[in-house]
């Protein structure tokens, strides 16, 4: 093992971020080949896009020039100034010798540097009768110190799951429920500019309404400047939202919003559901099912080469599992968030 070195990946080296993207590629086809594949563009416009509001860390591992290992990692820059987290993969070729432990002891010996004392890891895992998954993910963490925090269950939905006749039953349910206390606005790509400050104070309560396991998270403040440098680097980086909300007319406030997320490339037929919320003052009008199926159709409409959409949710948000399941979304697999405490 002594040949292995651990640094952080250079996103100038073509080579090594080739390498690293190669580790996810492997991993993923070993791991979950039937969830959706790492995009390259992505990931290396990602290292030259740094998100706003938390400090990223790639540390790779390289043995003999080739490598072998990566971990990405994260730390909230703004709030949960003890928090980190990482995601951890080892190219199938080269486990069981003690790369993954290397990655994860060097990014413990980061997080102690930036004065963290949360951290998690995450890893896949079966669910109910989706497909089995390996245990090596969580028996890695479980080693480790890390003990089981959050899980979600990992659903999959065709564009076109259901036929157009419930479809449209379902949205005209949803409408009446609504009622016309609502004006429905939708758009693609980054919010409009009248928009930004009442969409920030809504992201804003996501943290504090989303079930969060044991996860010791609060919830973080979200401005306009930090709404639109996010804007900005999904234009960067080719990733487009794909939004509708819903708006108060009576405040002018939103208080509803669902987004999916799409690549600005022809060829990748995956698409990303994000966080759907509704603001708990206006929860039992349907206005999450409502904005769901309209964001659907407008999915369709742009992005004629997107045929599946890929959510994740808290085993326990039942809420949007509702939703979800009638909207005709499919178990794939579940996953888990491990957390450790480092001591002092």
């Amino acid at each position: 093992m002594s040949n292995l070195q651990i640094f952080e990946l250079d996103p100038a080296d073509g080579d090594l971020v080739s390498g690293a993207f190669e580790v996810l590629r492997a991993s993923h086809a070993a791991d979950a080949p039937e969830a959706p594949a790492p995009h390259k563009g992505k990931f290396a416009l990602g290292l030259v896009n740094p998100p706003p509001g938390e400090d990223e860390a790639t540390l790779i591992a390289v043995r003999d020039g080739v490598v072998v290992g990566i971990a990405e990692a994260g730390f909230p820059n703004r709030e949960n100034l003890h928090f980190g987290w990482a995601t951890i993969h080892v190219h199938p070729d080269h486990r069981r010798q003690g790369v993954g432990t290397e990655l994860l002891d060097r990014f413990i010996e980061h997080a102690r540097g930036k004065d963290r004392t949360t951290l998690t890891l995450d890893t896949r895992l079966t669910w109910e009768d989706g497909i089995e998954r390996s245990k090596a993910g969580q028996l890695f963490a479980e080693k480790h110190g890390f003990q089981s925090a959050l899980t979600w269950i990992n659903r999959r939905c065709a564009v076109d799951a259901l036929d157009a006749a419930a479809e449209q039953e379902l949205l005209e349910k949803s409408q009446a429920a609504a009622g016309d206390a609502y004006e429905i606005v939708s758009w693609v790509g980054r919010t409009p500019e009248h928009l930004v400050d009442t969409m920030a104070r809504l992201d804003s309560t996501i943290l504090a309404e989303v079930p969060l396991g044991d996860l010791e998270l609060g919830p973080e403040t979200i401005d306009a400047e930090l709404k639109n440098a996010r804007a900005d680097r999904n234009e960067r980086m080719g990733v487009i939202p794909i939004q509708t909300i819903a708006v108060d007319k009576a405040t002018g406030e939103a208080v509803a919003n669902t987004a999916v997320f799409a690549y600005d490339d022809p060829e990748y037929t995956d698409a990303f559901q994000g966080i759907t919320i509704v603001n708990p003052e206006h929860r039992g009008h349907r206005l999450g099912t409502l904005l769901k199926i309209l964001n659907l159709r407008l999915v369709r409409e742009n992005y004629p080469a997107v045929r599946t959409i890929w959510t994740d949710n808290a085993d326990v948000n039942a809420p949007m599992i509702g939703i979800n399941v009638v909207l005709g979304y499919e178990i794939l697999d579940g996953g888990g968030e491990f957390q450790r405490k480092l001591d002092a």
